[in-house]
């Protein structure tokens, strides 16, 4: 019988929740909040019958796909769940994945979505003072892009290069993320295709910009330096530090002098192109002028050519943000580079092997959920043994979840919680080491076996080798 009406949906849920925080089930079941999961489950009209995958082992199953360790297949999720039923001494469900997999498709994209944000947002939100950037909440924001299976499907919503024959390439899906630097979380995503109109990180970026609230600062480089988007950002209360993209002309002879290499000058608006904008009353509605701040440091390593990098911001006041505290600032958009590596590689989603685009960006939200609830952990950790959460390996965080998964699942009362405690610690005892001006060659001594490329599309090559 499907639940439809919301008090028997709330009911189901609340029992579900209860009956998995009673029995120590699946990964993550501690840190998943039953009333959001609720709420997100009730904006997108749920409904579901009693059976072995509701929302809530389903959410579960494929969370832990993302902590799966070198196997995040189905078919291991789905041994989970049947390993959690047999301890509960329930009826034990078929080890088949074509149920599990069913299970995903049913549950709503902008469920996991709207969990992924929550949980990144609300942590944001509510981070300790001591950790955030003189009382502002700083948001980095950055691209990358994901490859999938080569179906019908995924080609003709994220087509592959067009420099790559047919058959022989992936498509290629481009997202933009804004991240937490304090601690790191995923606030908000926005994705499209690698090529096509509306397709660029700049027009992706400005679909994110609900997630910004006024006194934000976004982090940025040199490709975000737009005048268009600075004002608009600046008409929402957001201050912007980006990098100064290389055709922008920077004279520190001219302007409202600070400092050495540190000055206040004003952007004039750039000529109308309808390439560029809407409409033109979209140009015209900006202001003709902007008030910025540039800064300019000089950046010399031994062996390295000198550079010159020049930062571009709307804070103003040289007494309360200082160029050194401005373009240190600036250093730590490194750090974006990092979490997006670690999404990628530490939790595996740099190539999705879902048949479809929906599937796909489901799966991409699961795992920036799975990514934020270990950022969770982190921040406990950091809160509780006194240190910031960019201190710690989010590598070995991520492992020590994982591994003392099983005794949380087969402890409760006291026991859990000195479990839980060690877990913590564990994770705020290992730090990251002071990275900065590291030198290492970008090669490696051991190679990974490689096999010839094809040359043409598989079915034609598995043809040749029967002929």
């Amino acid at each position: 019988m499907a639940h439809r009406s919301k008090e028997l949906l709330a009911s189901r849920v609340q029992s579900e929740t209860k009956r998995l925080n009673a029995e120590e089930g699946l990964p993550f079941r501690e840190l998943l909040d039953e009333r959001r999961l609720l709420a997100a489950l009730q904006r997108a009209g749920v409904t579901f019958r009693e059976r072995i995958y509701t929302p809530m082992v389903t959410l579960c199953a494929f969370l832990s796909q993302g902590m799966g360790g070198d196997d995040p297949s189905c078919a291991n999720a789905v041994s989970r769940v049947l390993v959690d039923r047999v301890r509960r001494n329930l009826k034990p469900c078929s080890p088949d994945s074509s149920s599990y997999c069913t299970a995903r498709k049913r549950l709503p994209e902008q469920v996991v979505a709207d969990l992924a944000r929550e949980t990144g947002r609300r942590l944001h939100q509510k981070v300790d003072e001591d950790w955030l950037w003189k009382t502002h909440r700083v948001v980095m924001v950055d691209g990358s892009t994901e490859t999938m299976a080569d179906t019908p499907e995924n080609q003709k919503e994220y087509p592959q290069s067009r420099g790559q024959k047919p058959g022989l390439g992936f498509p290629i899906m481009r997202y933009v993320v804004l991240l937490s630097l304090a601690v790191g979380t995923v606030l908000e995503c926005s994705v499209g295709a690698c090529r096509g109109k509306q397709t660029g990180e700049q027009s992706l970026f400005r679909k994110t910009w609900d997630a910004l609230r006024p006194g934000d600062i976004v982090l940025g480089d040199r490709l975000y330096d737009a005048f268009r988007d600075i004002a608009l950002l600046k008409k929402r209360g957001v201050h912007v530090v980006f990098g100064k993209k290389q055709s922008r002309i920077c004279d520190f002879r001219k302007g409202r002098r600070l400092a050495k290499d540190d000055h206040v000058v004003f952007w004039k608006k750039p000529k109308y192109d309808a390439s560029r904008y809407e409409s033109k009353a979209e140009w015209e509605w900006l202001p003709d002028e902007l008030e910025m701040r540039e800064v300019r440091v000089i950046v010399r390593r031994k062996g390295y050519k000198t550079r010159s990098v020049v930062v571009v911001t709307t804070l103003l006041d040289a007494e309360i943000y200082s160029a050194k505290e401005l373009t240190d600032l600036f250093n730590a958009r490194w750090n974006c580079e990092v979490d997006l590596r670690s999404i990628k590689r530490v939790l595996g989603i740099h190539h999705s092997r879902c048949q479809t685009p929906e599937m796909v960006r489901k799966e991409l939200w699961m795992y920036f959920l799975a990514y934020n609830l270990i950022r969770v952990r982190m921040a406990q950790a950091a809160a509780q043994h006194n240190v910031l959460p960019r201190k710690l390996s989010f590598t070995a965080a991520t492992n020590h979840i994982h591994n003392f998964a099983d005794a949380l699942r087969g402890s409760s009362g006291a026991e859990h919680d000195r479990i839980e405690a060690e877990l913590l610690r564990a994770i705020a005892a290992c730090r990251v080491g002071d990275r900065l001006g590291r030198k290492e060659p970008r090669a490696v001594k051991k190679r990974q076996q490689k096999y010839s490329y094809l040359t043409k599309p598989r079915a034609q090559a598995r043809k040749r080798l029967a002929a």
